[in-house]
């Protein structure tokens, strides 16, 4: 199988309109103005690998943009998708600074525009600035409790019903609505499954039980929840 094409475009941390009031986007304009001199920014195509398990990372990748999925290898071999991550997302940060593997695999599941720096650049940039110290803190401490969040999650669901239940109302967790909550179907059952520890076979007959019992439905490639309450009632 080839190597997914990438693509380098102009590297404008400055002018970018992507930019968000968070991470290194609020950096000082003269540390903003060093980091934009740092790495370079790339187009990846989706099923694009970016960190691998287990491997020392380069450097750090902070997607601007696209989405990715975050994934460990099992000890009988399966793959667990441990969570979708967005736009903004800073990955390979913890590993570049303790200067181990990655723990996790990262792959991106649509185009996204990613900003590549350099392990060697990040950590020069943290020893000798404390408002970059600071901002990796933040994010490292940010990552530790999200993780923490998923795992418990995971943890309090005792059956594949409830797991898959709360990863469909995870979907929506920001819509203010309750009825008629759309989510595009854009994961197989197989990386559903991954998702949540379980089969694709019981992801298939899950879903099958759901829209029977009308608590999702699908219309073309989008997958409605009618009542979230509903649902909310399985998953917990």
């Amino acid at each position: 199988m080839g190597t997914p094409r990438r693509f380098a475009i102009l590297n404008d941390c400055l002018g970018c309109t992507l930019k968000r009031p968070n991470d290194f986007c609020d950096f000082a304009e003269r540390l903003l103005t060093e980091f934009n001199a740092m790495g370079h920014m790339t187009l990846y195509p989706s099923n694009a690998t970016l960190l691998r398990e287990g491997q020392i990372p380069r450097g750090v990748y902070i997607a601007c943009s696209g989405r990715s999925k975050l994934s460990v290898q099992a000890r009988d071999g399966k793959t667990i998708i441990l969570k979708i991550g967005g736009n903004r997302q800073v990955l390979g940060l913890s590993a570049v600074v303790s200067g181990t593997p990655s723990p996790i695999t990262v792959t991106t599941i649509e185009l996204s525009q990613i900003k590549f720096v350099e392990r060697d650049s990040i950590l020069r940039l943290i020893e000798h600035d404390s408002e970059a110290a600071l901002a990796c803190a933040t994010l490292l401490a940010r990552e530790a409790t999200t993780s923490f969040d998923d795992v418990h999650e995971l943890l309090l669901a005792r059956s594949s019903t409830e797991k898959l239940a709360r990863l469909l109302l995870s979907w929506v967790s920001n819509e203010p609505r309750n009825r008629d909550l759309r989510i595009p179907t854009e994961f197989t059952h197989e990386e559903i499954a991954q998702m949540i520890g379980s089969s694709r076979e019981t992801v298939t007959r899950l879903l099958s039980e759901m829209k029977r019992k009308e608590l999702i439905r699908l219309e073309g490639a989008m997958l409605v929840i009618p009542n979230r309450i509903a649902l909310q009632a399985i998953a917990s």
